[in-house]
């Protein structure tokens, strides 16, 4: 995800929601963009590479996420038109792509320990491109409000194992000889979202406050599956096949506030993304597949439970600019504290969303009507001892199931952003 909804926020750790009244604004606060009444522009991108590790036990090898980084540009522009200040933007808003060793053509007896984490997840990826449109307008010297309406293109892609066998005949429970290999890969090509924000800005004090509310829509995903046995011990046979996938969104509440001095400046945010209690569960639809054992016994595999999980989780953040060259540069330094979006027992190493810190530095500097932001941000995460999956084989058959292996996750990730601001009539 762009932290705090632009490139300008990466260097400040996602803190944005009082201070970015450029693109970022459509999706935080639209009612800051009432700050400035000139025409402008910004362009920028962003560069982030997410991470994940997972063991299963310390005689395993540990399994690495092999995906490489994602790029996430963003286009915008605000003007005044009358007493109102609109502003339109086309970005990607989201991304997250991971992506483990797969077994390939290996062998399904040469396994050994290696692939512990398949049934857990292999791949996976969600990816929103986002087209947002808004307005803001003062009402009196030290109030705004806005709104912002916006259509996304909401992809996901997953890949995993499921385990097709029959324990009564003597098959070998999570033996890779009867693994099914399912790769799903689905989209939303317009999945509605809105936001509403107030800013309060009293011209007399240096302090600023901003809130917003965002919703959106369920995502309907339809598309694609592919399935393919690994092993001797089961096949697929498939018929125009096809996937669907409800995922919940969350509300979304940020607040944050603002503290204006000559030579630097403050800046605190708050968020919360409230799901509904049916996010913790997301399951594929699937038609068109048949799962089939050795006996040419088959059965169709009419649903598969996706490995994304989400909760109600909250984030803290602060950020400080500092003045370096008056008029000119900017330092700028933030922190965040994100609670696991993911429960320990629903986790899985290509959608788990674990807590962690993140440490954000940048620069913004100004020359003329051009404004250059430049940032980097790290964010670890909080590990923590191991835990039982909740998390099955999916055995079609439902001759013999039992929990995925469970493993003790790690993960990591760096952005890199760069925007330019241009002022076309300062």
């Amino acid at each position: 995800m762009i932290a705090g909804g632009s490139p300008r926020a990466i260097g400040r750790a996602g803190v944005g929601t009082v201070s970015d009244d450029g693109g970022g604004a459509l999706l935080l606060d639209p009612a800051v963009l009432a700050r400035r009444e000139t025409t402008r522009a910004q362009l920028g991108i962003a560069f982030v590479d997410d991470s994940v590790e997972w063991l299963h036990s310390p005689s395993s090898p540990i399994a690495r996420d092999q995906s490489g980084s994602s790029t996430l540009p963003m286009i915008a522009a605000e003007g005044a038109w009358g007493a109102w200040i609109l502003g339109a933007a086309a970005m990607t808003s989201t991304v997250s792509d991971r992506e483990l060793r797969s077994p390939g053509s290996l062998d399904a007896a040469h396994y050994g320990n290696a692939f512990e984490y398949r049934y857990a997840g292999l791949a996976g990826g969600l990816r929103r491109d986002t087209v947002t449109i808004g307005a803001a307008r003062r009402l009196g010297e030290w109030l705004a409000v806005g709104i912002a309406i916006a259509g996304s293109r909401v992809s996901v892609n997953e890949t995993r194992a499921v385990w097709a066998g029959f324990v009564d005949r003597k098959d070998v429970l999570g033996d890779p000889a009867h693994d099914l290999a399912i790769a799903v890969s689905a989209e939303d090509s317009l999945s509605p979202s809105a936001v509403a924000g107030v800013l309060v800005a009293p011209p007399d004090t240096h302090l600023e406050l901003a809130a917003s509310i965002g919703w959106a829509r369920t995502a309907h995903l339809a598309g694609t599956v592919m399935a393919t046995g690994i092993g001797t011990g089961a096949r697929v046979q498939t018929s125009s096949p096809a996937a669907t996938m409800e995922l919940d969104e969350p509300l979304t509440v940020r607040t944050g506030m603002r503290w204006l001095s000559d030579r630097w400046i403050a800046e605190a945010n708050a968020d919360l993304w409230i799901f509904p209690e049916t996010a913790e569960t997301a399951t594929w639809k699937i038609t068109g597949v048949q799962a089939i054992d050795q006996s040419n016994f088959g059965v169709p595999l009419s649903q598969l439970a996706s490995r994304i999980s989400e909760r109600t989780h909250g984030a803290l953040r602060g950020a400080v600019d500092v003045e370096l060259i008056e008029g000119f540069l900017w330092a700028t330094a933030g922190y965040a504290y994100t609670t696991a979006g993911t429960g320990r027992e629903r986790r899985s190493p290509t959608f788990g969303e674990l807590s962690g810190h993140t440490l954000g530095l940048g620069l913004e500097a100004s020359a003329g009507n051009f404004t250059f932001n430049l940032g980097w941000a790290r964010t670890w995460s909080t590990k923590r001892p191991e835990q039982s999956s909740v998390w099955r084989l999916d055995n079609p058959f439902n001759a013999g199931d039992g929990q995925v292996p469970s493993g003790t996750y790690d993960a990591s990730s760096d952005l890199v952003g760069l925007s330019i601001d241009a002022e076309l009539d300062p």
